[in-house]
This record gives structure tokens, C-alpha cells and sequence, in this order.
């Protein structure tokens, strides 16, 4: 009987140095010179960071380095938590005009995600909310990456967004009456039963959060942008229903009266805003809504393509009117509107992002304030900032790197040389 139990306590320690041994192996380390903290505005010198698991399990300072076996070095770098952006289409080639949209078949649009989706990655950022896929191509890319089938960002997605007859999106804008589709898929709706029923379905078909069109807009004939188009009882019956489901809602919003009417409605985040006015500044602040501004977008429309927006009810030329909207995007901030960074990719190349950093800066936003609107701010939207957003303990390994520091020049965020995310490396150019 003695012996039997010298050979348990024999077999427990082998066990527990098995599982210790196979705890390490799952150990990763990074050394960096230097580390943005988002949330104390600071740069951190000579950073150890340990990983586990895909989490951050310990942050440490000026460590003895003689005394570890193996760390990744980044000394010449600066790390920063990996950035979001709020406003994507992951699987839509909107700027590659050889592509004709909508004759593209139903599986282009996913097969063209994977290339957008690695894109975006490998430019630093590890999360996208990404607001109007058509099909649910967005659904099945988000599906895809997380089940490790495809390279991309963790994604957050609304599936096609909700819009009225006539409203900015409908396919019936653009296709002669006797070739629009049956069913059509989704669009339009109209009435608050409508909009909810269409709202349940989209949930049900696994949205992560829900858009609505509270607004005409740039890319749909015949649609003017500043018009507001959902009524505010029509908008909350698809709040309500987001909300009781706890996921959230983005409004696409132009026009100060749509804007208006969003967030009388309740949503999460106002997207574009490009005329909105004191009232929606005012609204927003009061109801701790988001604004999620797309400069780089804009830019690319209006002055590196100069598109012709003559039908849109706007008595302004492009130059002028980009020169407002960066006026108004100064504006939202000086007056403390909580601001998420989004950028409209699908107008531009995918991977472009981080290009919109300077128009920020030219903007007026401070360095700092550009890399919160990218980091915790857009975690705080999705509602993901207790795992991502900060580099901290207990967080996603959400981390990229770049050469010198951001928060003296933000354009160093177009060059990433490393991108981590949930603890694994997707880009080391070291």
C-alpha cells in the first residue's frame, strides 16, 4: 500500500510539471523601448510585455534582459495597442472602378474580403467594425477569420444596412422596375413594423449591431444626402430591437435633421455628419452619442477623384466642401463630442487607413486624441474595451509597432513593422 501511494505522488508531480511545462510553452514576451499609454497620455520606456494565451498576463519596466531566454526585440520601436476603425465594408471593391458592383456574383464579394481583410491587417489594424455587407458577406468574413480560415481583423458587423423606399442603399434606385429582384433582399422598408421585422432578421442571421440610413447619401442616384429619410418612430422601432439584445445601432446621418431624428431615436453613433450643425453637436454631447467623421474618404471623393456631385443638392465646389467638413469635424471635437475613428474604407484601397491620422491632425485634433479616437474610444463604441483598446493586463494582445513616436507624428502610424493580434504575429518587418 506504501508503494502504491509513493507511485500516485509520483504521478501527480509528473502531471503538474506536464502542465507547467506546457503553460510556458504558450509564454511570449516583447521588449520595446518605448509604449504609448492611451489612457495616461504617456510614452513608457523600456516595456517588457508577457503573453499567455493570447492575453496580456504582465507588464513590466526596465527588466534585466540577461535573464530571459527567449523575448521578441523591439527595441528600436514603439508599441501601441492594435488600432480599430469604425467604419469599414470589408468586402465591398467600391473604389475599383473595373469592378461593376452589382454584377458581380454573390461569392465575389467574400473572396474579394479575404484579400481586403489581410490588407487591413497588416496596415495595424486588428479590429474593424465594418457597417454594410451586402448577402452577409460580412458575416461569413467575419465567420471566416474567426475560425482561422482567412488572415484579417477581428470584425464587428451590421450585415446590409436597414433603408426606406427611395432611401440611400436601395436597390430600387438604380434598377429599372421590371428587373428588380424578388425577394428583394432587404431593401427597402418602410413603417415601424417593417423596420422592426427587418431588424429581427438581421439579428437573427447574426449581426453584431444593426445600421440604419437616417439619411440620403453620396453613392445612391437620386438620393440627396442632407435629406433625412426614416422618421424618428421608424428609427426607434429598429433601436428597440437592437437594444433588447443587447447589440447597438449606427446611423449613416449626412444632414442635421436626420442626425437629429437618430438620436431623438437613440442610436449608438452617428456616422459621416457631414452637415451636421450646433443642434447635432449639442445633441450628441447631451446623449453621449459617437461621431464617427471619414475624412479620408471624403478626401479621396472630392479632391483626389473630384467626383461630380452636382446632383446632390450641394452649392459648394469640392475643394469648399471638404474644407467645411474638416471645419465641422474641428468643430464636434473643441466642443468634447465623442469621437470614434472611422474611415468609409471600400472608398479607397483597403489598407489606406491610417492615411486619414494626418487629416485628423490637419484637422485640429491632437496626436494624442487621434490615437484615443483609434484605440479605447472606437472599444468603447463596439463595446469591446475591457479586452481591446489598451495595452494593459488581462486585455487582448491586441499590438502593433512602428519606428519613433506617434504622439509627436502621427503620420509614423502609415508604416506599422509589427502587428499581434490575440497574441499572434500576423507581421514582423523588424
Amino acid at each position: 500500500m506504501e508503494n502504491l501511494k509513493k507511485v500516485e505522488i509520483i504521478i501527480f508531480i509528473w502531471i503538474l510539471s506536464s502542465c507547467n511545462v506546457f503553460a510556458q510553452d504558450n509564454i511570449q514576451r516583447l521588449f520595446a523601448s518605448n509604449l504609448v499609454d492611451v489612457k495616461k497620455e504617456r510614452l513608457v520606456k523600456n516595456v517588457l510585455i508577457t503573453i499567455q494565451n493570447g492575453k496580456i498576463i504582465e507588464i513590466g519596466e526596465n527588466p534585466d534582459l540577461s535573464k530571459l531566454d527567449d523575448y521578441i526585440d523591439l527595441s528600436e520601436y514603439t508599441l501601441l495597442p492594435g488600432l480599430i476603425d469604425c467604419h469599414t465594408h470589408l468586402t465591398n471593391p467600391y473604389f475599383d472602378k473595373t469592378k461593376d458592383v452589382y454584377e458581380l456574383p454573390i461569392a465575389s464579394y467574400g473572396i474579394l474580403g479575404t484579400l481586403y481583410a489581410r490588407n487591413t491587417l497588416l496596415a495595424g489594424f486588428t479590429t474593424v467594425r465594418d457597417v454594410g455587407g451586402y448577402f452577409y458577406s460580412d458575416v461569413a468574413l467575419r465567420d471566416a477569420i474567426n475560425n482561422n480560415w482567412i488572415v484579417g481583423p477581428r470584425m464587428y458587423v451590421s450585415g446590409k444596412a436597414i433603408t426606406m423606399t427611395g432611401g440611400h442603399g436601395a436597390w430600387g434606385n438604380w434598377m429599372a422596375p421590371q428587373f428588380e429582384l424578388e425577394p428583394n433582399p432587404g431593401n427597402p422598408v418602410d413603417g415601424d413594423v417593417e423596420v422592426r421585422k427587418r431588424a429581427r432578421i438581421l439579428i437573427k442571421n447574426g449581426v453584431n449591431l444593426l445600421k440604419i440610413n437616417a439619411t440620403g447619401g453620396f453613392g445612391t442616384a437620386n438620393s440627396i444626402p442632407g435629406a433625412a429619410s426614416f422618421t424618428i418612430e421608424e428609427m426607434n422601432a429598429a433601436v428597440d430591437e437592437a437594444k433588447k439584445r443587447g447589440l447597438k445601432i449606427a446611423a449613416h446621418a449626412h444632414g442635421a435633421g436626420g442626425i437629429k431624428n437618430a438620436i431623438k431615436a437613440g442610436v449608438n453613433s452617428i456616422e459621416h455628419g457631414t452637415f451636421l450643425n450646433q443642434e447635432s453637436i449639442d445633441l450628441m454631447k447631451e446623449h453621449k452619442v459617437f461621431l464617427v467623421m471619414d475624412l479620408l474618404a471624403a478626401y479621396v471623393s472630392l479632391i483626389e477623384a473630384n467626383e461630380d456631385n452636382s446632383d446632390k443638392g450641394i452649392n459648394k465646389g469640392n475643394q469648399e466642401l471638404y474644407n467645411d467638413y474638416a471645419n465641422k469635424f474641428r468643430d464636434a471635437y473643441n466642443q468634447g463630442v465623442k469621437m470614434a475613428f472611422g474611415t468609409d474604407a471600400s472608398i479607397f484601397e483597403h489598407g489606406r487607413n491610417a492615411e486619414q491620422f494626418k487629416l485628423m491632425k490637419e484637422a485640429g485634433m491632437k496626436s494624442i486624441d487621434i490615437l484615443k479616437s483609434a484605440t479605447i474610444n472606437a472599444s468603447e463604441l463596439i463595446g469591446i474595451d475591457t479586452n481591446t483598446g489598451s495595452i494593459e493586463v488581462g486585455k487582448w494582445a491586441d499590438i502593433i509597432a512602428v519606428k519613433g513616436n506617434p504622439m509627436e507624428n502621427i503620420e509614423l502610424l502609415e508604416n506599422v513593422y509589427f502587428v499581434m493580434k490575440g497574441g499572434k504575429i500576423y507581421k514582423n518587418e523588424k
